[in-house]
C-alpha cells in the first residue's frame, strides 16, 4: 500500500516529529523511506541577496554564492545522514535526497519523480490570515501533490517539548 515515503524535512526539531509516524508506517509496510530537505539554490540566493528585486546579473558579478550553497547542501547532507542512521539501525531502507529549490516545489517534484506513495511533513495549522501572510509549504504541497499526504500538526508548546534535552 504504502511501498514508498517522502519524508520532507527542514532541519528542526519540530518537522522531526513526522519521523515516528514515517518509521511506523516504513515497518508496517515495509516502505521504503526517502529523507528530502530542500536547500538553497543559486535563484533563491540571488533574490534573497537582492532583496526580491530582479537584479540576478548585477548580484552575481559581486557576489558568488558558491560558498554558501556548498554549506547549505554539507549541511542538509550531514543532518539527512544523521536521521538516516537512526531509521537504518530499525533495518529500514532510508534514500536521502537534497535537490536546491523551493521546498514546496522540490518536494511535490521529487515525490512524482520518485513515485512515492505518500508524502509526511508537519505543519503549523496556520490558518486564515496567518496562511494569507506567512504562506504554506504544507498548504501547497497538499494541492499540488500527486499522491497522499500525511500532514502531523505541530503547535508551538510541542515544538517547545520537542526542542527540550
Amino acid at each position: 500500500m504504502f511501498e514508498h515515503l517522502l519524508v520532507a524535512l527542514d532541519g528542526s526539531p519540530a518537522a522531526e516529529r513526522v519521523l515516528e509516524h514515517a518509521e511506523a508506517l516504513a515497518v508496517a509496510f515495509h516502505s521504503t523511506i526517502t529523507l528530502l530537505r530542500a536547500t538553497i539554490s543559486a535563484e533563491m540566493f540571488v533574490a534573497e541577496t537582492a532583496g526580491g528585486e530582479t537584479v540576478v546579473g548585477e548580484v552575481l558579478a559581486t557576489v558568488d554564492p558558491t560558498p554558501v550553497l556548498e554549506a547549505d547542501r554539507t549541511a542538509a547532507v550531514d543532518y539527512l545522514n544523521g536521521l538516516a542512521e537512526r531509521l537504518r539501525r530499525r533495518n529500514l531502507t532510508v534514500n536521502l535526497e537534497h535537490p536546491p529549490g523551493p521546498a514546496n516545489q522540490v518536494i511535490v517534484e521529487r515525490a512524482a519523480a520518485l513515485g512515492v506513495s505518500l508524502i509526511l511533513m508537519t505543519t503549523h495549522g496556520r490558518g486564515g490570515l496567518g496562511r494569507l501572510v506567512f504562506g504554506s509549504t504544507a498548504d501547497s504541497v497538499l494541492r499540488h501533490a500527486p499522491c497522499p499526504v500525511l500532514l502531523v500538526r505541530v503547535t508551538d508548546n510541542a515544538e517547545a517539548t520537542a526542542a527540550q534535552p
